[in-house]
């Protein structure tokens, strides 16, 4: 029951996922590459969801004897098909991207087989392990050969095509590609041993069942390599996008003394949010904001500001900038030429927001903004806004 019920509850996680996924390709129309890429992940997990005995057990009784079997080397030639698919249709080359649409055939022919070879298997041995008695029969033989082929062809293709990646890629990137092209490699030698004892025991050449625990292990091996190397970048690019969004929620929350004292002074640097954004619900979009109104600012007190205000200490800036503020609001406006102060040492947003980390750093290790302050800016952005 408890078995049923977490089977159950992860079906509708993958199904969820897998229709979000969908639907952020189609809203970012991302072309036939990713949507690829999201077809072998999806039709392979299938696959090995398929060689659960329940899950077989079920398709079996409900279709044929030896529909799981047809179903799992289907499924796997999808997902391998869609591979080759990513890696051919990712280059400029018109010819290579015709090729990627040819795949449809062998694909095709293969799946045919598979069925074709099933329906001509006994019923008895259909759902029996590959050995050295069961591929005696030529339908149960010609199963594995068609399967295997196609595996060993669809992967052959995928490790070239990946070899081609692998000299134009550099750091972490080229280590995922080498890692995932050595799994496919592996795989698809599990898959040439596999073929290897089912024809030569077929046709009585010779016996080796040792060939097929050597199969099961390279193909497990290649199945992990490739698991990591094509999870790697992905995992990577997630922890990098945590860190990002969590080091700038951290300078949000730090840039507000700094912020709510030039807004004070200069409610109109706020920037009205545009219809139909949803500005809180974004931490990088809340951040840049916050930085481009300090900036802005900052720029319009720069004539209250002393000409070597960058070169002076830190508790010297907090001063000179309350009183900047004081004297703009006291002057109702800012005479004089505005000047680039506080400027950042790169072109990047990080980089323009350091200085002024810093200074809205130590003006929260001073006084706190007047209370009064506060209600000045924020009254001034409500009559705004209205």
């Amino acid at each position: 029951m408890v078995v049923g019920v977490v089977n159950a509850a992860a079906m509708v996680f993958f199904a969820v996922a897998l229709c979000w996924r969908v639907d952020r390709i189609r809203r970012e129309r991302a072309g036939l590459q990713p949507l690829a890429m999201t077809v072998a992940v999806a039709t392979m997990t299938l696959a090995f969801v398929v060689t659960n005995p329940h899950v077989r057990e079920r398709l079996d009784t409900t279709l044929f004897t030896g529909a799981g079997r047809v179903f799992f080397y289907c499924l796997l030639a999808i997902g391998v098909a869609a591979l080759v698919v990513v890696f051919f249709f990712g280059s400029a080359e018109e010819g290579r991207q015709r090729r990627a649409g040819m795949e449809a055939i062998p694909l095709v022919i293969a799946m045919i087989g598979l069925n074709v070879a099933m329906l001509a298997t006994p019923t008895p041995l259909r759902t029996r392990s590959v050995s050295e008695w069961t591929v005696q029969h030529v339908g149960f033989a010609l199963f594995f050969v068609i399967a295997g082929t196609y595996l060993i062809y669809a992967l052959g293709a995928c490790v070239l095509s990946i070899g081609r990646y692998v000299g134009l890629a550099d750091g972490y990137l080229r280590h995922s590609l080498i890692t995932l092209q050595a799994g496919l490699a592996m795989v698809g030698i599990g898959s040439l041993i596999q073929t290897l004892f089912v024809v030569s025991a077929g046709l009585n050449l010779f016996s080796l069942p040792i060939l097929l625990k050597i199969a099961t292990v390279v193909s497990s091996i290649g199945a992990v390599l490739f698991l990591l190397g094509i999870s790697y970048p992905m995992l990577r690019a997630r922890w990098r996008k945590l860190r990002h969004d969590i080091r700038h929620r951290r300078h949000y929350r730090e840039l507000e003394p700094l912020w709510e004292l030039t807004t004070s002074a200069l409610p109109e640097v706020v920037l009205p949010p545009r219809s139909g954004d949803s500005v809180e619900g974004s931490v990088n979009l809340m951040y840049q904001r916050r930085v481009i109104e300090v900036r802005d600012a900052v720029l319009q007190l720069s004539p209250y500001l002393p000409d070597d205000f960058d070169s002076r200490p830190l508790a010297e800036q907090a001063g000179l900038m309350r009183e900047a503020v004081d004297t703009y609001r006291e002057t109702g406006g800012s005479s004089g030429a505005v000047r680039a102060v506080l400027s950042g040492v790169a072109d990047d947003l990080d980089a323009d927001a350091e200085p002024l980390l810093r200074l809205s750093r130590e003006l929260g290790r001073g006084l706190p903004v007047p209370s009064t302050l506060r209600r000045s800016a924020a009254s001034s952005r409500e009559s705004r806004a209205l």
